[in-house]
């Protein structure tokens, strides 16, 4: 914390001070980046630890920064980034996260959040420069955004190169362990439907058992870790 203190902060950043809304579930990490933000001359609007919480207090206070966790309780925190940049594309948005496999590193360029730190390898200095880059109207990304999306593009069996949008959707839904029925619930679509979509998934990434597309989906990011233990503890 007392790197975050030593970091040279503009002018133009305290004065009128900018504000900042983190939405962060774990407390020692937003009680941190509270503090690091009052060193940069910030101020803390709130504290929000999920998705819904974290959504009406940006429609309230419309601050210029957003800290943003990707895993929060009770939704993907690149949701509520996509809702916020089509509704409010004037807030700044900053993901810090452990999250780094494939899909997650995608979607924070398609979605177009303006920074990522990897919570595993960067410091406070590098949190530093990325709020006051993100801050200042550039994009800054740890290189693990730029490597992952080019190691997956330049792989031919890659899943966004073989699979429709709608394929990767099925796939997401059967790395959570859903039924057919349940998929065929929230599609609109046939239990038998999901059978032949799920061959289909299985034939074009040449995975031939069901548990091994479950392990493909956690791996490549598609289905959390965590979605499979709150599911299995219902």
């Amino acid at each position: 914390m007392k790197k975050a203190k030593s970091v040279a902060v503009p002018p133009h950043f305290s004065t009128p001070q900018r504000r900042v809304i983190i939405v962060e579930d774990q407390r020692l990490i937003a009680e941190f980046l509270t503090l690091h933000c009052a060193a940069l001359g910030l101020h803390m609007v709130q504290h929000c630890v999920t998705c819904h919480e974290g959504l009406a207090a940006i429609r309230a206070h419309q601050p210029d920064l957003v800290l943003l966790d990707i895993s929060l309780p009770d939704s993907d925190g690149l949701m509520l980034a996509k809702a916020v940049l089509n509704e409010l594309p004037q807030v700044r948005m900053l993901a810090i996260s452990s999250h780094r496999d494939p899909w997650t590193m995608l979607q924070v360029q398609r979605i177009g959040l303006h920074g990522f730190i990897d919570k595993n390898e960067q410091n406070p200095t590098v949190l530093s420069q990325a709020i006051l880059a993100v801050l200042a109207g550039r994009v800054h990304y740890a290189p693990i955004v730029n490597e992952s999306s080019a190691r997956i593009r330049r792989d031919p069996k890659a899943f966004i190169r073989v699979l429709s949008d709608y394929q990767i959707q099925i796939l997401t839904m059967i790395g959570a362990s859903q039924s057919d029925q349940e998929i065929a619930d929230a599609l609109g679509i046939s239990a038998t439907t999901v059978q032949s979509r799920r061959r289909d998934i299985m034939r074009n990434l040449e995975i031939h058992s069901t548990p091994k597309l479950i392990h493909y989906a956690l791996v490549n990011g598609l289905t959390r870790a965590e979605q499979l233990v709150a599911r299995r503890s219902d």
